[in-house]
């Protein structure tokens, strides 16, 4: 027989179970209990029990020792070992009450005892004291259950938090750390800037001078060996020169102003990336094509390319767009000297541009050495180079990033050791770039 029932404030009546193979015990138990409201399901066998109560829980159960199958002990041990019914409050109904079956019935996990014949008053006063202990329990594992919810979802957050504060006093660390480079280049730049200029323009009205020198002396030695009527005071002339060594001199002295402005040419170059690098947000924006941008800056770099790279350009339809062009030419030409520098004696760059979901992407390609693991993470921080003494001040790359990030853009690098690298400029189409 199954029951069901409302309580008096209109609730889901509880549910409970009467295992018992006697008809009319059931019988009594079920009018009992349903005269308060309770819903009663009767069940003849342990075994039809143990499935009832693992398909639909109730929230108690009366359960008869002496059964034919299965007694009530091992109905209640079974049920207790299974997580799904362990906590349903068991009420074991006997007609003994020896205490060595009452100490196996709380062996085996029982609640409570009822004793036959049975009292109504006590199942009923019993039956209402179990499942208020249900009740309790049933609403602290419930809210166990939230509490621990809300615990996981607020652990989740707050570890959310502590990454996105990581990442936030990494970027800080660094802004810091780069405002401080770029006052320090700032000022080293300014300080070197003065004694180059006029290193330089001593060392061109030197260049000058030497000129006009060795014109006069040439003019100077055909002159005295043509006047003097002494042959033996020309050989001597002729002798102290060789021993002077005038004739490597005079032949030297252009080549030796030619490397010092090529070293001050490098200097001016040096100079020039430290201003840069301290300032990467002077200029205006203005509408660019990125593809001509491109275009112009292979053409300015064609001296560094040609002898041993072969250029393919794979331009994709760009719209133009808002950006510092002088800037990001910068950017294009230190990817291209790099993907050059990577190259050996023979190989290839490939230069390629599209735009997708409101970005333009420039990707540089190059066939060279590629850059280690261990170097990849350090390649945009200032002053970091790979190249030798003399090839590089390790701005170019932390000036390109920072003109890119400037533009709230990125720049993403893949590479194989051996097999190239390439570099990949992708920067939003509504620019952040500041003027």
């Amino acid at each position: 027989m199954h029951m069901t029932a409302q309580d008096s404030r209109g609730s889901r009546a509880s549910t409970i179970f009467i295992v018992d193979d006697d008809s009319g015990t059931q019988q009594l138990l079920a009018d009992t209990l349903s005269y308060k409201g309770y819903a009663t399901r009767c069940l003849s066998s342990g075994r039809l029990a143990l499935t009832a109560a693992a398909e639909d829980p109730p929230d108690l159960i009366l359960l008869d020792v002496m059964m034919p199958d299965m007694d009530g002990f091992e109905v209640c041990r079974l049920l207790k070992m299974d997580q799904a019914t362990r906590f349903i409050p068991v009420v074991m109904v006997t007609s003994f009450n020896e205490k060595a079956m009452r100490l196996k019935g709380i062996a085996a996990g029982a609640d409570d005892f009822i004793s036959k014949p049975i009292d109504a008053t006590e199942i009923l006063l019993r039956t209402r004291n179990l499942l208020l202990v249900k009740q309790y329990n049933d609403f602290l594992k419930e809210h166990a259950g939230i509490l621990e919810q809300q615990v996981r979802l607020r652990t989740e957050e707050l570890e959310k938090v502590i990454a996105e504060l990581r990442t936030t006093h990494q970027q800080l660390v660094q802004q810091e750390k780069m405002a401080t480079i770029g006052q320090l280049t700032a000022g080293i730049a300014h300080e070197i800037n003065n004694p180059i200029g006029f290193i330089a323009s001593n060392v061109t009205s030197l260049g000058k001078y030497c000129e006009r020198f060795l014109t006069f002396i040439k003019a100077q030695q055909t002159t005295l060996a043509a006047c003097l009527p002494d042959p033996d005071q020309a050989e001597r002339l002729q002798a102290m020169g060789n021993q002077l060594k005038l004739e490597r001199i005079i032949d030297d002295v252009p080549n030796i102003i030619r490397e010092t402005m090529e070293g001050v040419d490098r200097l001016k170059s040096i100079v020039m990336d430290l201003k840069c690098f301290s300032r990467v947000n002077d200029a205006e924006q203005s509408i660019a094509d990125i593809n001509q941008c491109l275009e112009s800056t292979l053409n300015i770099a064609g001296n560094e390319l040609k002898y041993k790279t072969i250029v393919k350009r794979e331009y994709g339809e760009l719209p133009p767009f808002s950006c510092h062009p002088q800037q990001l030419n910068q950017v294009f030409m230190n990817l291209l000297v790099n993907a050059a520098h990577a190259i050996d004696t023979k190989g290839e760059i490939t230069v390629r541009s599209w735009s997708s979901n409101g970005w333009i992407h420039v990707s540089i390609s190059d066939t060279g050495c590629g850059i280690s693991e261990q170097h990849l993470s350090r390649i945009f921080e200032p002053f970091f180079t790979t190249k030798e003494p003399g090839r590089g001040t390790g701005l170019g790359l932390s000036i390109s990033n920072e003109i890119v990030r400037n533009h709230g853009g990125r720049i993403e690098v893949e590479s194989l050791v051996g097999q190239g690298s390439t570099f990949t400029v992708s920067i939003p189409m509504k620019s952040q770039g500041h003027g």
